[in-house]
């Protein structure tokens, strides 16, 4: 604006001065009124977008924690199956070879029921290990033979 001398201007002009300042003033404030309605109604919108798109992430995130859960579920129940069948497996294994030993045993207690005394016993061992020896030498000597032949 113009540098105005105010002390050479006369009332009117100065009351006219005031009224338009007056008047600019009060438009400011409509001006400044009205944006601030209008900020407010944009801080609003995104208020609500903002609610909107958190519920939107949130039924999303509930949604996929759900199948993440289901998923969990099913490898969970496959693990427990194979569990089962494992544990099935061994049990059968456990007995299977409780029954083998215990028949060894049984048999063990049979044979020195029948050897009855250690002497007995002794003697059949004795019969036992010539027997194997007899094995082991002609094992032995037909690794020989095997050997010599092959040297020829």
């Amino acid at each position: 604006m113009e540098e105005i001398n105010l002390k050479k201007l006369k009332r009117s002009e100065l009351l006219e001065m005031m009224i338009s300042f007056s008047e600019e003033a009060e438009s400011c404030r409509k001006r400044e009124a009205l944006l601030t309605e209008r900020f407010e109604k944009e801080r609003l919108e995104l208020q609500q977008q903002m609610a909107d798109e958190r519920a939107r992430m949130l039924k999303d995130f509930d949604e996929e924690k759900a199948l993440m859960r289901d998923k969990f579920n099913q490898q969970k129940t496959a693990m427990q199956e194979k569990f089962d069948k494992d544990i099935r497996g061994l049990k059968e294994r456990h007995e299977r070879e409780t029954a083998e030993l215990k028949a060894q045993v049984d048999s063990s207690i049979k044979q020195i029921d029948e050897a009855g005394s250690l002497a007995e016993a002794a003697v059949a061992i004795s019969g036992i290990l010539e027997s194997a020896q007899k094995a082991a030498d002609i094992y032995l000597k037909a690794l020989q033979e095997k050997a010599e032949t092959k040297d020829e």
